[in-house]
């Protein structure tokens, strides 16, 4: 298989669908790293993009096929992956996603147990060269499951465990969750906060139909900060 390898990053997998990643690529990533954890289980996690689902079931198919179970945590947060790998002691976790990389961009953060970070000197490396090699692939005879997991609750409380409610001032907040999963991970927190919110752009869509998922480039903030001025909230 002919493999672009600057999709192998210091941190992470990450490249363009289809060109560098696709289906293939995902099924044999998902095989490699199930060789190279010999996990038990290991926990995957997906955002929005339009292309996670294709890639969430090849990854699965791969993990499977090398004898090691999937538990589904769902659409999540990359950080709701971590926590869940280290809060119910996965033997590994990979979460699918581009972070705010434009919407045709989609990769794959992978994590050990204790929610260690794979990185390129340790672990993505030796994935890259055994697709790079054309390793054989060989069906385990005893083939993974897929287990689904819902987390979001727990998740909500290990954030909430941060925070003194009762010091918090009922101030007025405008949040923009880009169509991004803070749509989905942030409500189960919202709803136990005494604050007026905001929302602007909390439906999921890969699509990012109203501005692209960097906050980082001041344009992506124009919404936000015109309803903010539009409804004289605090921030």
């Amino acid at each position: 298989m002919l493999v672009d390898s600057s999709i192998f990053k210091a941190y992470d997998i990450r490249g363009t669908v289809p060109d560098q990643i696709n289906g293939e690529m995902a099924y044999k990533i998902g095989y490699a790293l199930a060789g190279f954890l010999k996990p038990k289980s290991i926990a995957v996690g997906r955002d929005m993009r339009l292309s996670s689902d294709e890639l969430l079931e090849s990854l699965t198919r791969g993990i499977n096929d090398n004898g090691v179970d999937v538990i589904d945590l769902g659409l999540i947060s990359t950080d709701g992956l971590y926590f869940a790998v280290g809060k119910f002691g996965f033997d590994g976790g990979v979460m699918i996603t581009a972070s705010h990389n434009p919407k045709q961009y989609n990769g794959f953060k992978v994590c050990r147990k204790n929610a260690e970070p794979l990185s390129g000197q340790e672990g993505l490396n030796q994935v890259r060269r055994f697709i790079e090699e054309g390793a054989e692939i060989t069906k385990s005879p005893s083939r993974g499951i897929v287990v689904r997991k819902d987390i979001s609750r727990d998740y909500a409380e290990h954030c909430l465990s941060f925070i003194d409610t009762l010091k918090i001032k009922p101030f007025k907040i405008v949040i923009d969750a880009g169509n991004g999963m803070a749509g989905t991970t942030l409500p189960p927190v919202l709803e136990k906060l005494p604050i007026e919110v905001i929302r602007l752009y909390f439906e999921l869509d890969g699509s990012f139909p109203n501005h692209p998922a960097s906050p980082l480039e001041p344009e992506n903030l124009t919404d936000l900060n015109k309803k903010i001025a539009e409804t004289n909230a605090d921030f």
